[in-house]
């Protein structure tokens, strides 16, 4: 049986079309709460007991216990943030082939930060001074360490964990985790992240997705790295859930435990969003709601033991999996004060759920959707009332504009072998990202992004599975939501996608800090949103800042290091010293064409049409690929203004093909063209122009670009 209660939907819910329409009138009415934190009327302090603002110290990443990712440290406020300029800046080499994902730590004064090469390192957080590096070897996804007892805690790649001496770095002992015969080889599996928490060090699990692999969360004893207990993320046969996957699909079904959980130590829970279900594309292998993937799982801290569950995504196909670490706050709604957990929601949907029974706090409907047998997709949705973070439909206009040529459907539109664009994507919505909730206005804080993804099943051309189409554009929002009403406060538009990463940082100064994928580095008011300060990194920032305190002194640290650029990690404080650094190379606004670039002379200033560039002979392959993204020989090309490009369906293919431009101002349609057959454009004006196959294969796109 689902977990998600079929609750009828409040009657003034915002209607999908209208999600851009930003509720609110200006400034919020502001109340002294008991226990000395300010909030809107009604708002009550916060717990100490999972809650409390974190100060001097931030011992794990997101803070608290509760993950509010809030800071009781008020010295630098929206009045004089202005003022704010480095205090030193430390490398920490380069970010290899992967962005750095790990937020900073800060006990006694000091940072520990650890690396995607599997490097951990400790920081003097007054002069940026490197205390000691320890070299694991173990690279993977890493996004932050946790102390306690002196200790710091590390995962790594392939599964390991470490326990470090928070003095001198030196090893106390290693552990590999792992179950036989649910985890894939060790080099595809990793541990992105640890947690520690009364002796026991949490660990999950994660193989990217699409590798074969049972999830599982790990909690292991503080001292020894020995395993405590364990929970599986697909329910077994017998178990809660047992009866939602096919024959033994359970075994190899997923369930990633992408980010840590938050933990109430007075309900004695530990709440985990686990990842979408495997094989990814390929739904009627696990027929069935595929529990307790896509969901949050509450478990006892000592034992594992699942207390309750709520699904946000039956079925998954679309990789909706609403990682995020979870929120806990104490939210006032018409019944009355109650503790509830928030998350979501690559979907566009925050969920808002009793923290005690895992019962919506918002209602909940389940909608129906589009239905598609041969992927056992599920007949409805659970749906909250409220706004969704970014419009779950595609768009005339904007980032979730579909490129032509594909399905273009809302979220949750079922694919088999046809190409079909769904919006949001799966790095649309809110990613994992951390959320944060301010003390002060009340409110929780979701960087979103408007990316559309398309699927196939990967049939009958080995074309790809699920990918961003070529061209397309990509966008960002910030989303200030009241979590009484899931409504929509204020909303800032960001100049690039603003989930994958980037998480917030509320302060009791009034502050809201927040990085770019640009190297920017962003304070508004919490309250308004409004623009305050900016600070150049150098580089793409794909962490949460952390705010501490040293002698007295409150520092903002950020790492920097979302691109090949070095990683750099800042601190700032009032009336330091250091400049900000030169702005990286920025990112595009619209995905790039994966392929070599080849001048148009070194072509004949002719593309091929279903045929990959070969770059051993610097010449169109010699058969034709309806399967490859860029069977446009050359896939990239570089012309000068006024050139007349060839668009060539050469006689040795069998299919007809074309090139359609699109989302540029000078728009061109050469084809279909059957084989044998060719056309022509002339590039007059500078730029690049996008286009892809309209004759069936719109996955395949090419890039000209004119200088």
């Amino acid at each position: 049986m689902r977990h998600a209660v079929r609750l009828a939907a409040m009657a003034a819910m915002v209607a999908i079309s209208a999600a851009w329409a930003v509720p609110g009138s200006g400034a919020l009415a502001s109340a002294r709460a008991p226990g000395g934190t300010t909030g809107p009327a009604g708002v009550p302090a916060q717990p100490a007991e999972c809650c409390a603002a974190t100060g001097a110290d931030v011992p794990k990443v997101g803070g608290d216990y509760g993950d509010q990712d809030y800071s009781s440290l008020a010295q630098i406020t929206t009045r004089n943030v202005r003022y704010l300029r480095g205090a030193w800046l430390t490398r920490l080499g380069s970010s290899g082939t992967s962005a750095q994902e790990s937020t900073p730590v800060a006990v006694g004064g000091d940072l520990y930060v650890q690396t995607s090469q599997g490097d951990v390192i400790a920081v003097n957080g007054a002069t940026g001074k490197v205390i000691w590096r320890y070299a694991s070897g173990l690279p993977g996804t890493e996004r932050g360490v946790a102390v306690g007892n002196g200790t710091v805690y590390s995962a790594l790649g392939g599964e390991h964990v470490v326990a470090l001496s928070q003095r001198t770095g030196a090893l106390i002992w290693q552990a590999q985790v792992g179950t036989p015969g649910q985890d894939t080889a060790a080099n595809f599996s990793q541990t992105p992240w640890t947690l520690y928490y009364r002796g026991l060090v949490l660990v999950g699990t994660e193989n990217g997705g699409s590798q074969g692999m049972r999830g599982h969360l790990y909690a292991l004893r503080a001292a020894d790295g020995s395993v405590a207990w364990s929970f599986a993320a697909t329910a077994a046969p017998g178990q809660p859930g047992g009866d939602t996957w096919a024959g033994g699909s359970y075994l190899h079904g997923g369930g990633d435990a992408w980010m840590a959980p938050a933990i109430d130590p007075r309900l004695g829970l530990i709440y985990l969003t686990l990842a979408n279900p495997e094989p990814r594309e390929q739904g009627g292998v696990r027929a069935g709601d595929n529990l307790y993937t896509n969901s949050l799982v509450a478990l006892r801290w000592n034992t594992g033991k699942l207390v309750w569950h709520f699904q946000s995504v039956h079925h998954d196909l679309w990789d909706y999996d609403n990682e995020m670490s979870p929120v806990i706050a104490s939210v006032r709604y018409r019944s009355g004060v109650r503790k509830i957990v928030v998350y979501g929601s690559k979907t566009g949907w925050l969920y808002y759920l009793n923290a005690a029974t895992g019962k919506p706090a918002l209602p909940v409907r389940e909608k129906k959707v589009p239905i598609l047998a041969a992927q056992a997709t599920s007949p409805t949705q659970p749906i909250p009332a409220g706004d969704p973070l970014v419009p779950t439909c595609p768009q005339r206009t904007g980032p979730s504009r579909p490129v032509p040529g594909y399905i273009a459907g809302c979220e949750f539109t079922p694919y088999q072998s046809q190409a079909v664009l769904v919006a949001p994507g799966r790095g649309g919505g809110g990613n994992w990202a951390p959320l944060s909730f301010d003390q002060q206005t009340g409110l929780v804080y979701d960087p979103a992004s408007e990316e559309d993804t398309a699927f196939t099943d990967g049939q009958p051309y080995g074309q790809p599975t699920f990918w961003a189409p070529a061209g397309e554009f990509r966008g960002g929002v910030l989303d200030a939501v009241n979590p009484a009403t899931n409504t929509i406060v204020w909303q800032r538009r960001t100049t690039y996608p603003q989930a994958n990463g980037d998480g917030i940082l509320t302060t009791a100064g009034g502050l809201l800090f927040e990085g770019s994928p640009g190297g920017l580095f962003v304070a508004r008011s919490a309250a308004t949103g409004a623009e305050l300060w900016t600070w150049q990194a150098g580089s793409g920032i794909s962490t949460t800042p952390v705010t501490y305190s040293v002698r007295g002194r409150q520092y903002v640290a950020v790492l920097a290091c979302a691109n090949s650029a070095p990683c750099n990690l800042w601190a700032l404080r009032l009336d330091g010293t250091v400049r900000q650094a030169r702005a990286p190379v920025q990112p595009p606004h619209r995905v790039l064409v994966t392929a070599p670039t080849v001048t148009g002379s070194a072509a004949g200033d002719t593309v091929v049409l279903g045929r990959v560039w070969d770059a051993t002979t610097g010449s169109p392959g010699s058969t034709e690929n309806l399967g490859s993204a860029i069977a446009m020989a050359p896939a990239v090309m570089t012309v000068p203004a006024g050139t007349k490009v060839t668009f060539e369906n050469p006689a040795g293919n069998v299919s007809d093909h074309c090139a359609r431009s699109f989302f540029d101002p000078a728009s061109f349609t050469i084809g279909p063209l059957a084989p044998g057959s060719s056309g022509s454009f002339t590039f007059v004006k500078p730029g690049t122009y996008f286009y892809n196959d309209c004759a069936g294969y719109p996955w395949n796109t090419g890039e000209i670009i004119v200088r």
